[in-house]
Order: structure tokens, then sequence, then C-alpha cells
């Protein structure tokens, strides 16, 4: 088939120079190599447009464009537009707008050549993805003023939590200071009863208070409690305190003096506030003139509901009396000392709740939004039906299926002002390690109605429409690759951070699991962890640790971001899903108080099936088997409209699976295309490519790279295959 070079119109244009149209004589060296190129993010499914040549600009464009160098160097901003001509309809039409690289310039007494890339909204976006953006900050990264952005305050929830407390006297006894019984009120003692340094804090209790003290006179109750409970919930004591009383008779002194006494009560309680006191012992002894020494078990074991604030008192009463001393000399003194003996244990446990508490934040769409537009300078930068809602400044007719997925940070999480510890992302991680691995998204740059550019995020199907956008008729010579990354023979689901070192990691789902496909002729992992934490028990760890109480305290969770599914409350606003909408939570050890029940590692195997499913289409009677899994496995959750229980640990039926989308296979042809089909992709690149192979079958397939031959006329394409074909058109 014949074909003529095409003509084209070259149009150069900057905020300083204004508007340029390059006349057909001054067409710029090296036109004949133009060809514009279509490439997929493997990752991120969307697809860019890009040039990779280099033009040589002549006479009037030359002068323009070293004009624009002068003023602005490697900044200078100059959008080059190029229009094809079609005769049929004896219009320009669109081929490709992009910017000149001004960085690798070169300069001759002919031409000024430099490169072409992408347009600067583009451009711009993807040189500032890495980039830390202050989400309520209302100014771009490079000092452009956007709007301002109030932040969301969620309730959150508590999640019920165990903590321990547990300390114990090994080998030796424990001896407290010694304390003295003299004249006045030190007659009457608290006895407290240590067991040294906890083997297990999680209550921050600390070291028990230990040893005799003198109870202050005039004052009912003047013993201090062991511990102030910052929880509520049930509380487990399980404590066995062998302890040893010694108190010796008054010192002989010269001319002969003598103190004695001659009887001593002891009562031992556990007290919960003010409340009438549980008597865990009585003693009381008479004394003849020897030093007195008395061993006492206090044994308990019980679980009692506490409150928030509520005083746990564990004492003992000692009064010492019958006291005889010769009132000619210089009064009486006995020394009065405990000792822990060794086997003293002390134990509490505690499933806890705290008071629900207000975090700052932001839903994930505002999140993705401050960030596109902080990198682009523009503020309508961002579109996603997915995290889009009715009430988002550009309103959705529904809200999206993530749209009420909250973004906030350990600082926020433990109450910090926003003035004091801002609230950061990067595109990076928040979407690309975070967002789009929990809900399987994907990204691409489109053009809204009025032509402006925008991030596209929707979940990754959307990025393989089933639009077919080029139909080649005629029988084309087609070559077709097995793609052997599209295999894989593992799966890694999960997060990269959840572990809380408690024993409540042990309840954790929301961790790393492994599965084993049933493929044994490639050896490929499909991973997908996520960086942000969406674990119940590492965010309720960082909730409790409050600003108020700690503000001047570093955690290791104060940087990380955290992602918390949310209802929307009856009168307004926004609060923690627990388990309002699930029909089934079973093996986890409170499912009133869960987190993030359906961000759990087997729903995002679902999620991913259409992707790592690919190479499974002969394999549908097979198992995707559970082979490893940190944290807990024994999770079990069914939402209120599903018919099947989503089990942690289950293996899953391939057939059971969502279906592929696309087969581990692609295409290479190299058609002749017209003006108005290069158009029509261009225009949709999202779509589906049609055409016949030598034998006249029908294929169709994805954009995987395209570089459109200008000269030639021709499209060289790399297709990825459907898994189904369109139904085709009469």
């Amino acid at each position: 088939m014949a074909t003529t070079s095409p003509r084209l119109r070259f149009t150069l244009d900057s905020e300083e120079l204004g508007r340029l149209v390059v006349d057909v004589e001054e067409d710029p060296i090296g036109w004949e190599q133009l060809g514009l190129q279509l490439h997929r993010d493997a990752k991120l499914h969307g697809l860019t447009t890009e040039y990779s040549v280099q033009l040589g600009f002549v006479k009037r464009a030359k002068q323009y464009l070293e004009r624009m160098d002068e003023l602005r160097g490697i900044e200078a901003s100059v959008t080059l537009t190029i229009e094809q001509y079609d005769p049929n309809s004896f219009l320009f039409i669109p081929y490709y707008t992009g910017r000149l690289a001004f960085r690798a310039k070169q300069r001759t007494a002919l031409e000024f050549r430099c490169n072409v890339e992408n347009a600067g909204f583009t451009q711009q976006f993807l040189n500032q993805t890495d980039k830390q953006v202050d989400l309520f900050k209302a100014e771009s990264l490079s000092g452009t003023v956007l709007p301002t952005l109030a932040p969301v305050f969620a309730e959150l929830h508590s999640k019920a939590i165990i903590k321990r407390y547990a300390g114990q006297v090994e080998d030796t006894a424990l001896v407290s200071p010694a304390n003295y019984v003299t004249d006045g009120e030190s007659r009457f003692q608290n006895l407290y009863f240590g067991v040294g340094t906890p083997t297990d804090d999680e209550f921050g209790i600390g070291v028990l208070p230990f040893g005799p003290v003198v109870r202050t006179s005039g004052v009912d109750h003047s013993e201090v409690p062991i511990f102030v409970t910052k929880e509520a919930g049930p509380f487990s004591f399980d404590f066995n305190l062998l302890s040893r009383l010694l108190i010796k008779q008054g010192v002989r002194q010269f001319p002969i003096l003598r103190s004695l006494f001659h009887r001593v009560d002891v009562t031992y309680f556990l007290r919960i506030n003010l409340d009438a006191p549980v008597v865990l012992a009585t003693v009381g002894d008479d004394v003849d003139e020897s030093d007195y020494s008395r061993d006492v078990l206090l044994r308990y074991q019980g679980t009692l509901p506490l409150e928030i604030g509520d005083e746990v008192y564990v004492y003992g009463l000692l009064n010492v009396h019958d006291i005889e001393y010769d009132r000619a000399g210089p009064g009486y003194s006995f020394e009065v000392s405990l000792s822990m003996q060794p086997g003293s244990a002390f134990r509490i446990e505690a499933q806890t709740t705290t008071e629900p508490s207000p975090c700052a934040g932001l839903l994930a769409y505002e999140a993705l939004e401050r960030i596109c537009q902080a990198a682009t300078d523009q503020p309508q930068a961002f579109r996603s039906d997915f995290f889009g809602r009715t009430d988002t400044a550009s309103a959705y007719a529904q809200d999206g299926e993530g749209s009420l997925t909250f973004v906030t940070g350990g600082f926020q999480l433990r109450g910090f002002p926003l003035d004091k510890k801002p609230l950061t992302a990067s595109w990076k991680t928040l979407f690309e390690s975070s967002l789009a691995q929990v809900y399987w998204l994907g990204m691409g740059i489109e053009k809204r109605a009025d032509g402006q550019e925008v991030v596209r995020v929707e979940p990754a199907p959307y990025f393989y429409s089933d639009e077919v956008v080029v139909d080649f008729t005629e029988p084309t010579e087609t070559k077709a690759n097995g793609l052997e990354d599209y295999h894989f023979n593992t799966l890694e689901l999960g997060y990269q951070k959840w572990q809380t070192e408690q024993v409540n990691g042990l309840d954790e789902f929301n961790a790393r699991r492994e599965w084993a496909l049933p493929i044994t002729q490639a050896k490929n992992s499909y991973s997908v962890l996520c960086s942000a934490v969406t674990a119940g028990f590492y965010l309720e760890n960082t909730r409790r640790k409050r600003f108020d109480a700690s503000s001047s305290t570093d955690t290791a969770s104060d940087n990380d971001s955290f992602l918390i599914c949310l209802l929307r409350q009856a009168g307004g606003g926004f609060e923690s899903e627990r388990n309002q909408r699930f029909a089934q939570l079973s093996g986890i050890l409170s499912p009133e108080t869960v987190y993030n029940a359906r961000l759990s590692p087997a729903r995002l195997l679902r999620r991913h099936a259409p992707a790592f499913g690919a190479g499974l289409r002969h394999e549908l009677l097979r198992l995707v088997r559970f082979t490893f899994g940190e944290g807990n496995n024994e999770f079990v959750s069914r939402l209120a409209t599903e018919a099947q229980s989503v089990v942690e640990k289950g293996d899953v039926r391939v057939a059971d699976l969502p279906a592929p989308i696309w087969l581990p296979e692609s295409y290479e042809i190299k058609p002749a295309m017209r003006a108005e089909q290069v158009a029509a992709l261009l225009a949709n690149p999202r779509g589906r490519v049609r055409f016949r192979n030598e034998a006249g079958h029908v294929c169709e397939g994805w954009v995987l790279d395209f570089k459109h031959i200008l000269q030639e006329q021709k499209g060289d394409f790399t297709l990825l295959r459907a898994a189904q074909l369109t139904a085709l058109t009469q």
C-alpha cells in the first residue's frame, strides 16, 4: 500500500513570547523521525504519551527558542503543538502536544536543537511523585496558592487489647528499707508489697510500692494506690505474696533503759477506690520481749470490672501497741522492715478499652487531590470515581467504593495538633505503596471535557476498557509472544508493618500471608505489601499514647501512615468502621471493636485475582493453597452482602476467584494507520485494539507499547491479549 508523506503543522507557544506558527518551508530538521509513543506502566496500568525525538528548529523558530533560552534557561516553558492534515476533512487534526526540553539543548549557526517531552502537567506531576507534601498547606511545592483544605476529624473507637503486668521474686528475698515506730502516729503504718522490676508492664505501672510507710494522722485513707487505671475492662488479678514482717524491740542504751511492745495487729486488703475492701488476711499476735517476725501469704485470684481512673490498692494496716518504756528516757524506737520471699508473684491481665478519640486526617480523595494540586500548581488536578463522594468539592453521583478510606499519621492518632505535627505524604508512599496495593488501583493522566489534564485513579480494570477504539479490518502479520513475567507460582499479600511486640500481635489479622499457586513451570512471586498500617492493634497502641500524656515522648509509630475504614455518622461526620456491615467476624479477640476487617490479606487476594490469575486459565479446578501467615490466621469474615465467608488461612478454588482480564500473551502487529485511527487511539488509549491475524481470526488486546511511524503512516503495536473478545458489531 503506497503512502504519501504527511503534512504537518508545528506551533510554538510560551507565556513570554506568545504563539508562533512555523511556516511549511521552516519545518524542523528531523521531523521525519517523529513517532508518537504510548507506554503502559506495568504496575500502575495507566498509559503515558511521549516522543523520543530531537528536533532542530531553524529560522524564526530558532530565534524564538534562543530568546526563550536567554530569558529562562532550562526553566523555559515552550509548548510544541503538532497537527496532521486530514485530506478528507481538509482540517489539521491534533497529533501531539509536548514541551521542549532546554536541559540538553544544542545550538549551531543554523539550528536550535532540543528534545520533545511530555507537556507541563504530566511531566511536572511525574517529577514530583516522591516529594513529601504538607496536606493542609494552602500552597503548592512551587509556591502557588491553593484552596484551603480543612481537616476531617473522625471519631475512632477503642479496640479491645489485652495488657499484662507481671513481676516476681526469684531466688533472693527482696528487703525494704527500714522504717521506725517512735512516739506518736508512727505506731500506725501502711505496708506495701513489691516484687521488684516487672518482667511485663504494658499498663505502665512500673515498680510496685514496697515497704512500711507511716500513716498520716487525721486522714481516713492515707494509703496510696499501686496504680490508677488508664483503660477500662475486666481486670484479672492473680497474686501470691509471701511477706515477712520484722519488728525489732527497742535498743538498750546506757544507763540501762528499755522500750518494748507487746502486741502487733495487721489487716491486709485489696480495695478499689473507696469501695468496701476485700480482706485478704488478718493477723494479731501478742509479743514477749523478743523481736517480732511473722510470715504472711496473701493469695488472690479474681476479676474486677474497672473503669478509667479507678484506683487499685493492695496494702496492709499495721498497728504496734501495748508499748512499755522508761518515761525518763528518750522515748521508744522500734525498727520495722518488710521482705518479700522467693516465689512471690504479682500478675494482672485485662482486656482493655479506652474512651473514643477524635483524629485529624483526610479522606483519601482529598489527600490524593492535594498531592496532585501541590505537584502541578493546578486546583483541578485529580479525578476518581472510586474515591469520589457526593460531598467532595467536585461532587460525584454516589460515594465510591473506597471513598470512606481515612488517611492519617501516627502523630495525629496520638492527638498532636496539626500546627505542631503536620500530616504529610508523597504520591509514591500514599498511592503507589499503599492505596494502590490495598485496592488494586491504577493511575493515568487524562483530559477532562474542558481540555484540563488530571490525574485519574480508578481500579485497575478501568484502564483496560471494553471499548474497541481501533478496528483493523485487513488481515495483518501477527507475532504472538508468551509473557513469562505474567505467570506466578506464589502469592505474598498483606502489610509490611503490623507487629506490636505484645501478646495482641498473635490476634492481628492484617499482617502478611503467602499462598501457593498451581503452577510448576514458573518461579515468580506476585508480591503486594502495603507500606501503610491498617493493623488494629498497632493503631490502638498508637492511639492510646496521647499527646497530653506524652507530648515530649517520641514513639516508633509517630511517622507511620495509617489507613482506616470509616462510616458516615447519622448526624453528620465520620466514625471508624467496626462490625456494623459484617454478618460474621470470628477467630478474633473482640469482633465488636475490630478495625479494617475489609482490608484483610485474604480480601486483597480476591481483589488482585484478575492479575495473578491470568496464567491460571487451565487450572480452574485446582486450588490456591495457603502456606504461611504471620499474626492471626484464624480470622474469618463475611460482609452482610456476601454469600461466602472469607477465611484468612483458607485455600481457594481458582474457579471461585474473579476471572482474569488479560492472558499472559502479547501480540506484535504493524498495520497501516489513517490519521483518524491515530486520533481515536489517542482519545482513549485505554480501549481495545481489534485486528485480524493472517488467518483472518479476530484478536483483541490493549496497548502495552505503541509507536506511530509518522512518515510511513503505520502503527507499531505490542498488545496485551484480552481474555475475552467483545461482541462483534454486525
